[in-house]
């Protein structure tokens, strides 16, 4: 009999949680894998459909929703779970103030980032008061492992990696042609920088916009793709208007078509302040881009200064602007920066490899 394992999650939009349990699900064998969305279905939702991932909407209004508790306790009643993992902040509270205390499911929490920027000091408080009421954590990578045996005083027993997996050949198989070009607003001749995350002030936006400006004023024939959306949006649209470059800065919103987008692409850049494992790294890693992005120690995990990839200072746009100029002047160490980190994500995080990780975790739940 498989093991049925629910999957506890605000919702579902495309984001870099989602889209790894979508490549990710359908692969895991000897399991039922279910979705439970707290609120809203969210854009992938019909994906996960498609996938044959069973998806249960809550649809709690607030934390003060009392009915949304009693149809919690129906779904889980009906599914009968040997193990939920709770992913993201919602889903956490959710899991150890709610379901521990009235069902006997085992609760695990999924830990996927550090929170390590000042706004978002509630989840680490939370984390503190909370902590108590854990047997055992996932993280994805061991940067975040270390996060937060380093400040919750975790024993590092109690939290195994299962980091991300990338589905190498669908990256490999993937072919662009010049009318696709166009319809991204790419011109021809013109050296183009991508950057995918959703626009929240800690991936560090401002500072790459602030950069490109620099760079501009002697490179004209450059433009900057940002992919993603998010609270952040209008006033980074605003700014960059500001500049004489803003005809070159082209904002594309939430995408399907990433992979084909840095297909296009001669640079990754993300300037962030703090990660779990970046998908959207792992992403550029895979498509053999030259990548920069921040010297934190959930980046170093995935690239190496000067041989995988270039980290910079954070909250740094003169910094960014200089290696960015250097790479653009260097095709040489672009490909090899390229092919240095396209090697390590085949030889650490092929999702095959990945798969056989959660299987081997899934055999200790359930009969």
């Amino acid at each position: 009999m498989n093991k049925k394992i629910v999957y506890l999650i605000h919702s579902l939009p495309s984001g870099g949680s989602e889209n790894v349990f979508l490549r990710t699900l359908p692969k895991i064998k000897n399991t039922d894998n279910i979705v439970v969305t707290l609120r809203g279905k969210g854009s992938l939702f019909q994906n996960f459909i498609e996938a044959g991932i069973p998806v249960f909407e809550i649809g709690q209004k607030n934390f003060l929703d009392l009915s949304s508790y009693v149809r919690t306790l129906k779904i889980l009643k009906e599914i009968k779970p040997d193990l939920i993992l709770t992913n993201l902040l919602h889903a956490d509270i959710y899991g150890r103030f709610f379901i521990q205390l009235f069902t006997n499911y085992r609760v695990v929490p999924y830990l996927q980032t550090t929170y390590n920027f000042k706004r978002y000091w509630p989840a680490r408080l939370f984390e503190k008061i909370s902590k108590y009421l854990v047997k055992e954590y996932l993280a994805n990578s061991e940067a975040v492992k270390k996060f937060y045996i380093n400040n919750y005083s975790i024993n590092s027993n109690k939290i195994k990696v299962i980091p991300n997996g990338i589905d190498i050949e669908f990256y490999k198989n993937i072919t662009i042609d010049s009318n696709y070009k166009k319809s991204l607003g790419i011109k021809s001749n013109h050296f183009i920088i991508s950057c995918v995350a959703n626009l929240h002030q800690n991936k560090g936006h401002f500072y790459l916009i602030k950069a490109f400006a620099k760079l501009y004023k002697n490179n004209h024939k450059i433009q900057l793709l940002i992919i993603g959306d998010g609270p952040e949006r209008e006033r980074l649209k605003i700014m960059s208007s500001e500049y004489l470059n803003s005809k070159n800065i082209i904002f594309l919103g939430k995408r399907s078509d990433v992979a084909q987008i840095l297909k296009c692409s001669n640079l990754f850049v993300l300037p962030t302040f703090f990660e779990g494992l970046s998908n959207a790294i792992m992403e550029a890693m895979t498509s053999a881009l030259p990548i920069i992005t921040t010297d934190i120690p959930e980046n170093r995990e995935l690239i190496t200064n000067n041989f995988s990839g270039m980290l910079c200072p954070t909250k740094n746009h003169l910094d960014l602007a200089n290696i960015i100029l250097t790479l653009k002047n260097d095709p040489t160490k672009r490909t090899f920066l390229g092919l240095n980190a396209a090697k390590k994500i085949e030889e650490e995080y092929d999702i095959n490899f990945i798969i056989s990780k959660w299987e081997n975790y899934f055999k200790k739940y359930g009969n």
